[in-house]
């Protein structure tokens, strides 16, 4: 008999038997909190590959780090590998390689998928839990079949199971199913440990499905299943809020309005400074743009609509800065912007104007609206090497995370800002907590792409959450939709009906997301001796400029990495703002070379 041949015989006893105690062990290692019980819990007992991708999911947010991590995946790797070689037919030494290849060869790419969900719900950053939702999709259907086909070599299991087009109807119903398990499993979080049981039993059937002979023509219900994939995308992009014509100008208002962008923007460059505030009701005049990097006279006006006549030059950098200097910051700018003064507050401006006026410091704001805020935060991390729950995540996060300037996105995880606001599990929550003075109205509008990422929900304290906005966090604040929402608001006009269906997707995508890693705050660095200030003065004064006007962190680097507190404070970036009240001012063309 070949290797994965399965027999049906009397007598012969069903392959997934040894599926049964591996669900009793998930459910009593879940019921006694060895295991976390989050929606995903009930992929511990799926389907290969999507079992390992449970698996990593759990060992990178629970495990201490690199050691205990390696040593639990090689646990969890050989229980794995013979549970699917006795679900194949017995164990064998051709039945062991060829598991232990098929985890192998696949666990590469599953565990950059985990770790691009965990980023994705720490940094807040949808694309990234997308891409690793959509990987992992792909993986499933194409290599769940892979194991019960019959063949002596990969390649000739490869072969049969793309003439049997990959089973298609098997996995994808099978898909559908562990997809209403785990929308289960997030409505009813009580039930989450009774489902992993019929997570398993969903499971048996796939197997027992795939164990029999495949019917002819898989390969035209391959084509079927990938051209009705491709028409549903198009027509899902197509149809966005984004590709709608954009509203007509709305009456002049009085006043003046403020627009926040949110992390890696700098002068001129960012969403927010392409959003037509004319479509809003306000000239040119009446038009200003928050600087990271403070007051000023002015900055390069790049992509914006109007002239910045207002605030500092600033760069990505700035935007990286400690919190309080940012609320600070806001608090000048916008002392003495003609009333009524409404704020529109993108992304990470969004935390930082509600905290803002919030707290007192900026009295002055009469609206404020938030374009793409998220009301929390379940995961945070670590910093390098810093032991405790969730290490292996963190330190891939530190690793990982510089790889996004491919894509252009900055992100600086050892920041101020960055431990402050994402480090630090809850920390939009605390802020959002707050509550706002009686004279500032407020309005959240939300993408139903971040949707994921907000399991608690969507809705913020405010006095109007907007529907959902089918468009991509980036685009929000240039979105058609977006301008019809801020004008109803600003107008004091009811708000449109919102259909039902912008949130059907939250529950069927949160069970995919990681396990939460609980981060505590970090506190200030403390002021470092002043022979290392003049070390680091003498640095700053040697470093030279990159030709996007950024300023060369060499310097700063060996000082951070100097951690001036046994781990209780964040790491600096740039060491020089951790003790001074100014930002990092911008390089300026004189000063290159």
């Amino acid at each position: 008999m070949t290797v994965g041949t399965l027999s049906t015989g009397r007598g012969v006893r069903p392959r997934w038997l040894p599926l049964a105690p591996l669900a009793l062990l998930v459910t009593a290692l879940a019921a006694t909190g060895v295991l976390p019980t989050w929606p995903g819990l009930v992929h511990l007992v799926a389907l290969p590959p999507l079992d390992l991708f449970g698996d990593l999911r759990v060992l990178l947010t629970t495990t201490t780090g690199p050691v205990s991590f390696t040593l639990c995946l090689a646990v969890v790797l050989a229980v794995r590998v013979t549970v699917l070689a006795l679900m194949t037919g017995g164990l064998s030494r051709r039945r062991l390689a060829l598991a232990a290849a098929f985890y192998g060869v696949l666990l590469p790419p599953m565990l950059l998928a985990a770790e691009f969900v965990y980023m994705a719900g720490t940094l807040l950053y949808a694309r990234l839990f997308w891409a690793g939702l959509v990987a992992v999709a792909v993986l499933v259907l194409v290599c769940a079949p892979l194991p019960w086909g019959p063949g002596r070599r990969i390649r000739d299991v490869l072969a049969r199971a793309w003439h049997d087009g990959f089973r298609v109807g098997v996995t994808l119903t099978y898909g559908v199913a562990v997809v209403g398990i785990g929308a289960l499993a997030h409505l009813f979080p009580a039930a989450t440990v009774a489902l992993v049981p019929v997570s398993a039993a969903a499971t048996a059937v796939a197997i027992t499905a795939l164990t029999r002979p495949a019917r002819p023509g898989g390969p035209r219900r391959l084509a079927a299943v990938a051209t009705s994939f491709a028409v549903l995308a198009w027509a899902w992009v197509a149809t966005r809020d984004t590709a709608s014509e954009p509203p007509g100008p709305a009456p002049p208002r009085a006043g003046s309005i403020l627009l926040m962008s949110g992390t890696d923007s700098r002068s001129g460059a960012g969403n927010a400074f392409r959003t037509r505030t004319d479509l809003l009701g306000y000239g040119c005049d009446q038009t200003h743009y928050f600087s990271y990097a403070g007051p000023g006279n002015g900055q390069p006006r790049g992509e914006a609509l109007c002239p910045i006549r207002t605030g500092a030059p600033y760069v990505s950098a700035h935007t990286q800065t400690p919190v309080g200097e940012q609320v600070r910051s806001f608090a000048a700018q916008t002392e003495d912007l003609p009333r009524p003064l409404v704020v529109v507050g993108h992304s990470q401006g969004a935390w930082i104007a509600w905290r803002a006026v919030a707290t007192g410091a900026a009295p002055r704001v009469d609206a404020l609206v938030l374009a793409g805020p998220f009301p929390e935060s379940v995961s945070g991390y670590r910093p390098p090497g810093e032991p405790g729950p969730g290490r292996p995540a963190s330190d891939l996060l530190h690793l990982l995370t510089p790889l996004s300037r491919a894509v252009d996105f900055a992100f600086d995880t050892e920041s101020a800002a960055g431990y402050e606001l994402l480090g630090t599990t809850d920390a939009p929550a605390a802020v959002f907590g707050l509550p706002l003075p009686g004279h500032t109205r407020s309005l959240s509008v939300v993408s139903t792409v971040d949707l994921p990422l907000m399991p608690s929900g969507w809705r913020l304290p405010v006095d109007r959450n907007a529907c959902p906005v089918r468009a991509p966090h980036a685009y929000l604040p240039t979105s058609p939709a977006f301008y019809e929402e801020a004008n109803r608001f600003l107008d004091g006009a009811p708000a449109p009906h919102c259909p039902v269906f912008r949130t059907w997707g939250v529950p069927p995508a949160v069970p995919f997301t990681a396990p939460a890693v609980h981060a505590g705050p970090r506190a200030p660095c403390p002021r470092p001796t002043r022979a290392v200030e003049r070390r680091v003065r003498t640095r700053r004064r040697r470093t030279s400029c990159g030709g996007d006007g950024s300023r060369d962190r060499s310097a700063a680097t060996s000082v951070r990495r100097a951690r001036w507190a046994s781990g209780s404070c964040w790491p600096c970036s740039a060491p020089w703002s951790c003790w001074s009240a100014r930002s990092p001012a911008p390089c300026s063309p004189a000063r290159r070379g």
